[in-house]
């Protein structure tokens, strides 16, 4: 029987970054003479205010991007440090800062940036490692969902790859930690409701909600996935589910043992595959373990794996998985919430 799988292709899971979308904002000026880049290197991340100036798209200073003094309030976390010659022959320090929802980014003047009193500086490493090994396999617990923000932007590559998450998304799909949906197809119009309810009500907020055809950001609709091997795929555009299968009465249920078959439905099942998918949209990658809505069967179509599996890591006490249960486990909600920690959505 063909799986639910949703993948992308052809990426290592060892070596993919995650993939940032920036929203920019266009200012009045215009581009000026390209500075020479110095030289570059990497600083402890720390926290500020801009209190004036220019954030640039790339340290050569052409193109400004955001215009600071419209975000006084915002935290800005400065990680990397450039020393650029300027068209006027003067050099210069340039700081490459982020806001936490990574939606300002970019280089700005040294001299515009007022450290935050008594902002602590990010965790180690290593100390972030001893905290996840301590927590129960791929489950952030409250010691991990409770840091200071500057420990998720300092260490994001280290919360992906302990916990199987990655930026899918790009950053237009959710606005204010929302996504709004249109549906294109009636027929996929409950499921897809029934889904989004599932993920609001174990967030505990409006995170999924509909749209309409003029006005959304994301959407889900039918596509062709039988040859692949696929019910449901996120490919960071669209949820598709694939029709062929949908259109059969008798699946999944008519192919699976007649044990598991009475514990579900094909109601049940649908909603799975698009709550599923949803979680990828919120960044979750696989995990091995059966009763979590993002399980898979073995670690081959997971984008980044903190091991790989060939088997369940553990199997459910029903005999289902998470998909044919459509449900939410606390694995699965946590890394949600972490998603959210590190800008995800």
């Amino acid at each position: 029987m063909s799986r639910y799988l949703a993948r992308f292709r052809g990426l290592s899971a060892l070596l993919i970054m995650p993939m940032v979308i920036s929203l920019v904002i266009t200012t009045p000026t215009a581009a000026q003479p390209a500075a020479q880049v110095l030289t570059k290197k990497k600083i402890t991340p720390k926290a500020y205010h801009a209190t004036a100036g220019y954030i640039y798209s790339t340290p050569k200073l052409t193109k400004p991007s955001h215009n600071a003094k419209h975000y006084p309030k915002t935290i800005f976390y400065a990680y990397q440090q450039v020393l650029v010659k300027k068209a006027t022959g003067k050099n210069a320090v340039y700081y490459y800062v982020s806001s936490q929802n990574k939606q300002l980014r970019g280089y700005i003047w040294r001299g515009y940036l007022k450290p935050i009193a008594k902002q602590q500086s990010a965790m180690s490493q290593k100390s972030l490692i001893k905290l996840i090994n301590a927590a129960a396999d791929m489950d952030p617990d409250k010691s991990l969902l409770g840091l200071k923000q500057i420990n998720y932007q300092a260490h994001e590559n280290v919360f992906d790859l302990g916990y199987n998450l990655l930026h899918f998304s790009p950053q237009s799909t959710f606005k204010d930690h929302q996504a709004t949906i249109y549906v294109t197809a009636n027929q996929l119009t409950p499921y897809t409701e029934a889904a989004m309810t599932k993920w609001n009500q174990a967030l505990g907020t409006t995170v999924f909600k509909l749209g309409s055809k003029r006005s959304h950001t994301l959407t889900v609709q039918f596509g062709n996935g039988t040859k692949e091997g696929w019910d449901g795929l996120y490919n960071g555009k669209a949820v598709y589910v694939d029709q062929t299968h949908f259109d059969d009465p008798k699946y999944p249920i008519g192919y699976m043992n007649p044990k598991l078959a009475e514990q579900t439905s094909t109601d049940q099942y649908w909603t799975g595959v698009i709550a599923h998918e949803l979680g990828h949209t919120l960044g979750l990658d696989h995990t091995g373990y059966q009763e979590d809505l993002m399980y898979a069967p073995n670690s081959d179509g997971n984008v980044i794996a903190k091991y790989l599996w060939k088997k369940p890591i553990q199997k459910s006490a029903s005999g289902l998985d998470g998909t044919e249960m459509a449900t939410i486990t606390t694995r699965d909600l946590d890394r949600a919430k972490l998603a959210k920690q590190l800008g995800y959505w």
